[in-house]
């Protein structure tokens, strides 16, 4: 009854939604907004496995077989547009909080297809500084790996499990500048990650330069193997 009297606005386009949401719809969106979101899906046959990027017939792209990341896999669940770009900002930036729940639904809708082969142990959200953290006042992907936790049933490592020193942000900086700027970034914990298949959780990927940093990181922890899984790819 409250629902016909209070009908919800689209978390997008604000346009009223319906007292019983249609099935298309994501929690917080229209069916249309919706429809518009999934368009952005990932499709692995059309991208390289190892970085997300175009590839033919989903084959190994040429940069990553001339260096191969520290990583078995990468996924993104989406392409980095629009309306998906003001979605990320007005969480991330804004501090939105109801653009999660939708957020973590189209994760959750277009999954990694070797997820259910990789004898995943534990999931590990991309560390923020303490500073930045602080500043944010939440860890973007630290949410999203509790909710896909909860949804697929996995362990989410602790905060602590890894550490990250505190430098300019990634986005600030020229592409060149962003594989100088993390390295030696993270310090993780062997105690926490030896011996474990660990999937990196994280939000929007663009030169991969964050990822590949705590692969290695992962790696030299004693990680058996380092799977990733984000939200969206920037090309």
């Amino acid at each position: 009854m409250l629902s016909f009297l209070f009908p919800k606005r689209c978390l997008l386009c604000h346009a009223f939604q319906a007292a019983s949401p249609p099935k298309a719809g994501l929690d917080g969106l229209c069916a249309g907004c919706a429809d518009d979101l999934r368009r952005l899906y990932s499709d692995a046959v059309s991208v390289c496995p190892l970085c997300a990027l175009p590839s033919a017939a989903g084959a190994v792209c040429g940069a990553c077989q001339k260096q191969l990341p520290p990583h078995e896999g990468l996924w993104a669940s989406l392409a980095y547009r629009a309306p998906l770009v003001q979605m990320v900002h007005q969480w991330k930036h804004l501090g939105d909080s109801a653009m999660l729940r939708p957020l973590a639904a189209l994760m959750a809708g277009n999954p990694p297809p070797w997820l259910n082969e990789a004898g995943i142990d534990t999931l590990l959200a991309m560390p923020l500084s303490r500073e930045r953290r602080l500043f944010r006042g939440f860890n973007q992907s630290g949410e999203l790996a509790a909710a896909l936790g909860g949804r697929f049933r996995l362990l989410v490592a602790a905060q602590d499990a890894v550490s990250r020193r505190h430098r300019p942000p990634q986005s600030t900086l020229p592409r060149d500048e962003r594989r100088r700027n993390v390295r030696g970034i993270f310090q993780a914990a062997p105690s926490e990650l030896a011996g474990k298949k660990v999937l990196l959780i994280d939000d929007v990927m663009t030169t991969g330069a964050s990822v590949a940093e705590l692969g290695r990181s992962l790696r030299r922890a004693g990680a058996a193997a380092v799977f990733v899984w984000i939200l969206a790819r920037n090309q």
